[in-house]
């Protein structure tokens, strides 16, 4: 997946500004995509000379001056080109799921409580998806994936915890589902 093709579809519901986008990718796709205010420009800014961006500058009443970005005719073609486009299913970077991988070239006791504090992550990740307010359509559905995958990985802790447990050297208990 691309970040312009992501502020794409974002572009596609409504007009928005960069900070608006870089929060609505916080707010509607975290933690299966983030950008940083630092990507999110020279994007925008590339997309505009590419022609698949339109820009308004809006005045200052107070403050700085605000950018309000709109898709063109050209961005809608590349949007659904992309989205029609054949699916890459490819495993993507998940540094916890990397850590916890090597954890064996940790003592059994560190090891412990490197896997309790990859569980905890796992739970409070998906404490705060849960929280947060309802998405529409596919979004939503999209958040429901993300809380699945860290479901599946909380699984994959306490299933290790059961092994080391039978072999002697288990991971800490897994924390209570909630």
């Amino acid at each position: 997946m691309s970040l312009p093709h992501v502020l794409l579809g974002f572009l596609s519901l409504e007009p928005r500004t960069g900070y608006e986008l870089s929060h609505a990718i916080e707010r509607e796709l975290a933690p299966a995509w983030r950008a940083e205010f630092s990507q999110i420009y020279p994007a925008l800014a590339g997309m505009r000379r590419a022609g698949l961006v339109h820009l308004r500058v809006l005045g200052p009443r107070r403050g700085p001056r605000r950018n309000l970005y709109r898709i063109t005719a050209a961005g809608r073609r590349e949007l659904k080109k992309w989205l029609t486009g054949p699916f890459a299913v490819r495993g993507g970077r998940d540094e916890a799921l990397a850590r916890f991988a090597f954890l064996e070239a940790l003592e059994p006791s560190e090891r412990r409580l490197a896997a309790l504090r990859y569980e905890r992550a796992l739970v409070e990740e998906s404490r705060r998806l849960k929280a947060r307010s309802p998405l529409p359509g596919r979004r939503g559905r999209a958040r429901r994936i993300v809380l699945d995958r860290l479901e599946a990985s909380r699984r994959l802790v306490a299933a290790l915890h059961d092994e080391g447990v039978a072999s002697g050297g288990g991971l800490p208990a897994p924390a209570k589902k909630r």
